[in-house]
């Protein structure tokens, strides 16, 4: 799926904003993550919200597709007598997908600035090559907040975008399998960055003394 900038709130980029981080700039957010009614929230004051949205063709060039209201988010541990017993071991939360539908996310909360690492199936959207749980700079493996309000989907190469869809594992559909050769992860894998101390300091002051000129 080949997407575009559309107007879902005015014009946006899909893909991630670039940033070079500094040397030890940013370090994980180590809050807990917390659900707050259909939002998840991780360290660094990020909110990220998952949204329905249309399925698109495959192929082709395609306009942004519209939000269609936020899946509802829960807590695996909440339900534990009736899920399975992989989602038990593993966390973390879960939503009602159908299979198949289509979801974008969507990011805010985070008034000062954090880097994100959004995961399909260990493997990452905003680079599309495997997951790493560090920071990286070439390819860039992360979305920069507030500057980012969502993502569409994972980065398939020459600026094109595919969506983030619900796939079975084991059938050869998922970007995981395509990317690792394996179908073990599924699911999204999200982990926030903020600002490290000094660094937060400086940034601060600038937006202090931005404001009083």
């Amino acid at each position: 799926m080949r997407a575009t900038v559309g107007n879902r709130e005015g014009p946006r980029l899909v893909l991630p904003a670039e940033h070079t981080p500094g040397r030890g700039e940013f370090a994980v957010a180590a809050s807990a993550v917390r659900v707050d009614g259909n939002s998840l929230l991780l360290g660094g004051g990020v909110r990220v919200r998952f949204i329905r949205t249309l399925r698109l063709p495959e192929s082709g060039t395609h306009q942004l597709p519209p939000g269609l209201g936020e899946f509802p988010v829960r807590r695996v541990e909440d339900h534990l007598g009736t899920v399975p017993r992989q989602m038990r071991e593993r966390g973390g939360v879960m939503l009602p997908v159908y299979l198949r539908e289509a979801m974008w996310l969507s990011f805010a909360g985070s008034s000062e600035p954090a880097a994100l690492q959004v995961g399909v199936g260990k493997v990452c959207a905003v680079s599309g090559k495997k997951w790493r749980g560090t920071l990286t700079r070439k390819p860039q493996n992360y979305v920069v907040l507030p500057r980012q309000p969502w993502l569409d989907g994972i980065n398939s190469g020459k600026g094109t975008v595919r969506q983030f869809v619900a796939v079975p594992l084991g059938l050869g559909a998922t970007v995981e399998g395509q990317v690792t050769g394996e179908e073990t992860w599924g699911g999204v894998q999200l982990q926030a960055f903020g600002l490290s101390g000094a660094a937060l300091a400086a940034w601060r002051e600038e937006e202090r003394a931005r404001a009083e000129r």
